[in-house]
């Protein structure tokens, strides 16, 4: 079984997990996590392989026949899916937040349309069972999701190809996980949230002009999107752009005043161009908001940022002149050189000469 269970002034950027129920609830806030997390890859090398077959199969699957919907499955085809399916079973369990549940569903609502449309029903084979107490002639497993009638059939296939795409991504497989993305925003060109991890992706490929275009898109789609504005700021602030960066970031909090990953970004950014007071409120909120949030790892983040802070800050101050004058050789000179003489300033001026 394939189970799936920060560098320096570098702004954060912002995947969205995908959550299915999230996905179809905008009253409920979106999943995130950050693309560019230095620790050990969740799953092992193995599931990633494994994905990897899933989106070929499923892409050569929707070409041979056209579409996802209700499809007349051929034998091997059948007994294909179905084992994606035990494999997913096995890895989601019932943890309905894991980002594999839009791939599940996808392929659950495949398998269910098929046997209702083509497998014979045991009441039509055996007449007789129809007189005796109903039977469950299904698994629960195969029946499709309740929201499932609710969306077409190139949605639900876009929200399954969305979910391969954020785990392609993160495990390290940028081009079979811009695959996936593009084949999503295919099947439903109205999908925000595919168009934001899609211009993270492009980010760190260094396709920076047709990442800023996925973002702009996605803003066009959802002008609300807080975690796109802090994705396309830090961008921004990448190639040079600080003003616009931080204005980015600023409606980012604007629109989600607990946005903790934006006060990060912009609090590094406030470093970067050496703000060191505004840089130290914003990541100080960030430091009460991980805290509150219970997030370890953002709060060891912060804590380091906090730190290199506090060294520019010292560094800061070592250059000021230090208070009560300074010493040229062995006579003391007062702080306030307009109250002395020209010509005394003069004579240490020649001196040095």
């Amino acid at each position: 079984m394939s189970t799936f269970g920060f560098a320096e002034n570098n702004l954060l950027l912002i995947d969205i997990v995908p959550s299915m129920p999230q996905l179809l609830d905008n009253s409920k806030p979106l999943q995130t996590r950050t693309s560019e997390s230095a620790g050990p890859l969740p799953y092992p090398e193995t599931a990633y392989q494994w994905l990897v077959k899933v989106l070929d199969g499923l892409i050569d699957f929707g070409q041979r026949h056209g579409h996802y919907g209700v499809i007349n499955l051929s034998d091997g085809e059948y007994e294909w899916l179905d084992d994606v399916l035990e494999e997913l079973i096995y890895s989601v369990g019932e943890n309905r937040s894991h980002p594999l549940v839009p791939l599940m569903d996808f392929i659950i609502w495949i398998i269910a349309n098929y046997e209702d449309a083509y497998v014979p029903k045991l009441t039509e084979r055996f007449p007789e069972l129809a007189e005796e107490a109903p039977i469950k002639t299904t698994n629960e497993n195969s029946n499709p999701p309740p929201y499932a009638s609710e969306l077409s059939d190139s949605k639900l296939a876009a929200h399954g190809f969305f979910a391969i795409g954020c785990l392609l991504w993160e495990g390290g497989q940028s081009e079979k996980a811009l695959s996936a993305y593009d084949t999503a925003i295919r099947l439903q060109p109205d999908y925000a949230e595919v168009y934001n991890n899609r211009g993270n992706i492009k980010t760190g490929l260094g396709s920076h002009d047709a990442a800023l275009d996925d973002y702009d898109e996605a803003i066009r789609l959802n002008p609300n999107f807080a975690e796109v504005y802090s994705n396309r700021g830090a961008l921004k602030f990448r190639l040079g752009k600080h003003a616009e960066a931080l204005a980015e970031l600023n409606e980012a909090i604007r629109l989600q005043p607990d946005f903790m990953n934006a006060y990060i970004n912009r609090g590094i950014a406030q470093l970067s161009l050496n703000k060191i007071d505004e840089a130290r409120l914003d990541l100080q909120k960030a430091l009460a908001l991980a805290e509150q949030q219970e997030n370890i790892d953002a709060k060891a983040f912060i804590e380091a940022e906090l730190q290199q802070l506090n060294r520019a800050a010292s560094k800061q101050n070592n250059k000021r002149p230090r208070r009560g004058g300074q010493w040229h050789g062995k006579v003391k000179i007062a702080e306030d050189f307009d109250e002395l003489p020209e010509f005394f300033i003069a004579s240490f001026d020649a001196e040095d000469e």
